[in-house]
């Protein structure tokens, strides 16, 4: 135990993990441009709908790993751009020049 009296091990705070734990998340499709998805807790309203041209909901209530959960946390929002092969993607940082630039091809 430290000198001044205080325990240098904090306790976890068990509400805190169990609410962590227990948020799911919504998944949309951008309605303009079918590659740019986004994810947001549960019943949030996604943000940038109408630079998306609208969200269609694909999925509620699901769970996602813990580097999305903390972009979520951070942002309020995970959202990527499905690569045109279908198999991956690439996050999205800035929504604003991705979604002016629809249908634009990145210069290399």
């Amino acid at each position: 135990m430290a000198e001044d009296g205080s325990d240098p091990i904090e306790p976890l705070n068990s509400a805190e993990d169990e609410e962590a734990v227990s948020k799911t998340f919504d998944n949309y499709r951008s309605v303009a441009d079918p590659n740019l998805m986004i994810f947001v807790e549960k019943d949030a309203v996604p943000p940038f709908r109408f630079k998306a041209g609208g969200w269609d909901l694909l999925q509620s209530s699901i769970d996602l790993g813990p580097a999305m959960k903390t972009r979520i946390a951070d942002n309020g929002f995970f959202l990527f751009r499905v690569n045109e092969d279908k198999n991956g993607g690439v996050e999205l940082s800035d929504p604003q020049t991705p979604l002016v630039e629809l249908g634009r091809k990145a210069k290399k």
